[in-house]
């Protein structure tokens, strides 16, 4: 199998984004789709043979009340990923905000697993971008 790159990753995109009946160049450019009105970023990173297809949306931040016992709840939910689907959440130190993100070698995935996969992800994202509003309690 060759050594994924830059370019694979492209190629994989422009392919994903024919099967589900994006425009290529634009997903290549944005690197960004919206499933269900979340916005699931992309990103590739690799080096030395390795290389990783890196997907995430941005949940929003707690309010100061629930934040506390939110990261707590987090951290339950990251434990084995029992609650994240094998994506992890975390919270960006700059501005608060919960972030779910998960990776896949890009070795492993074809498009229509991809589509698979992110559509699994943002199901996940809307439960936890819920919660994280507060709008889920339990």
């Amino acid at each position: 199998m060759p050594a994924p790159s830059a370019e694979a990753y492209d190629k994989l995109l422009r392919a994903f984004a024919a099967h589900i009946g994006l425009d290529g160049d634009a997903l290549v450019k944005t690197q960004e789709l919206v499933i269900d009105d979340l916005t699931v970023g992309l990103a590739y990173e690799g080096m030395d043979g390795i290389g990783d297809i890196l997907y995430f949306a941005n949940l929003g931040a707690p309010s100061q009340a629930r934040a506390p016992s939110l990261y707590l709840t987090l951290l339950h939910a990251n434990n084995m990923w029992a609650g994240t689907g094998g994506a992890t959440l975390g919270v960006q130190a700059d501005t608060g905000n919960v972030i779910l993100a998960g990776r896949i070698d890009i070795n492993e995935v074809t498009p229509e697993g991809l589509a698979a996969m992110l559509d699994g992800f943002a199901d996940t994202s809307q439960f936890w971008k819920k919660f994280v509003a507060g709008e889920i309690t339990s």
